[in-house]
């Protein structure tokens, strides 16, 4: 399964998603995001399976689901920055890797792996950094907890 471009279109989504009106009716919200992922995976020019389809979009729909903790989870531990000031790709891969963290069965460290790769690619060193500190601090936070 293609999990890493099923993430960066998952990114893409929350990019893309982040200036859109997010319609209260469910079925309204999977057409919405049945058509963004239409549109990201054509101008990405790459074919999916069902199964990675659906890893992809599921990771989305999670995400809005969640959407209020996990920006609050972000929030916490984006001591120096105040949540306004994160980019919008920073805070869709934020967003992404949190769901996986706390709402998924994948292990915590390949999500932070994952994110880390993604901010690279899409913003650099600086972002990789950023995003890597930010969900570090929420990985060991899990590990207090339990």
């Amino acid at each position: 399964m293609k999990r890493r471009e099923a993430r960066e279109i998952a990114v893409q989504m929350l990019y893309g998603l982040y200036f859109e009106e997010i319609p209260e009716d469910q079925s309204a919200f999977e057409q919405l995001l049945e058509q963004k992922f239409n549109q990201d995976i054509s101008v990405n020019e790459v074919t999916f399976t069902l199964d990675e389809k659906d890893f992809c979009i599921n990771l989305v729909k999670e995400t809005y689901l969640h959407l209020q903790n996990i920006d609050e989870l972000i929030k916490k531990f984006s001591k120096k920055w105040s949540f306004e000031r994160i980019n919008i790709i920073e805070k869709s891969i934020l967003r992404l890797a949190v769901t996986e963290i706390e709402y998924t069965d994948i292990p915590q460290k390949v999500a932070i792996n994952e994110a880390v790769e993604l901010a690279e690619d899409f913003s650099g060193q600086k972002s990789k950094k950023f995003v890597n500190g930010i969900l570090d601090a929420i990985m060991h936070r899990e590990k207090k907890d339990d």
